[in-house]
């Protein structure tokens, strides 16, 4: 059972594991990234379910979607269910993007725990990953609640 001393020590973490992100991605370009990667991850979602994904007023979003149209890594159409709505799509040159992002964040990676074992790594992903999925849970129970 977690206790509160042992989950004050996570807290004190969480910084830290923010400065790293911020770091191996970039911190200019974290939040378009961010904003690139939830409309890759859900397909063709509405600017409002990006937002809501980041946790990001909807200003904010929209700033980052303009940007990212502009560069020609987002399109925009109409949502057929409410044509008062876009629905947001990666275009080649997102994915492009993004995958690239992505080689710099594993090539930063490999450099930065060489010294880290595959297990380790391993260990680390599962855990970082029921941590994820347990929040996202705790995050809809309470707004179903």
């Amino acid at each position: 059972m977690a206790t509160a001393t042992a989950c004050a020590e996570l807290v004190a973490v969480f910084p830290h594991l923010m400065r790293a992100r911020r770091h191996l991605a970039g911190a200019a370009s974290l939040p378009t990234t961010a904003a690139l990667a939830v409309v890759h991850q859900h397909g063709s979602p509405r600017m409002t379910e990006v937002a809501e994904n980041l946790g990001l007023d909807l200003s904010t979003v929209s700033r980052h979607v303009a940007h990212l149209r502009a560069k020609g890594l987002l399109e925009a159409s109409p949502d057929p269910d409410d044509g008062r709505s876009q629905r947001l799509t990666v275009t080649g040159a997102g994915e492009a993007e993004l995958n690239a992002q992505r080689d710099r964040v594993v090539a930063a990676l490999v450099a930065g725990l060489a010294d880290w074992d595959d297990a380790e790594i391993g260990d680390l992903t599962r855990l970082l990953q029921k941590f994820a999925d347990t929040t996202a849970q705790e995050k809809t129970l309470q707004r179903n609640a």
